[in-house]
């Protein structure tokens, strides 16, 4: 099940939920004020970019080579 991350138009309240798909959008209750005028916001993730080996993944073909 993904996490969805919502905001209480209320109160101003920013949460996450873990839910399933299709009731991402649906019962929702602020869990401060009790609200249910809440929105889903769009979250934002971690992603890497240039040259190097972030993350620890072994460079592409594969890895080490002796010889």
């Amino acid at each position: 099940m993904p996490i969805y991350e919502y905001r209480c138009e209320e109160c101003g309240r920013v949460f996450e939920m873990l839910r399933r798909f299709s009731d991402a959008d649906r019962d929702l209750k602020c869990p401060v004020c009790e609200s249910e005028d809440i929105r889903r916001q769009v979250s934002s993730f971690a992603a890497s970019s240039g040259s190097g080996n972030a993350g620890g993944c072994a460079p592409a073909g594969g890895g080490r080579r002796y010889g």
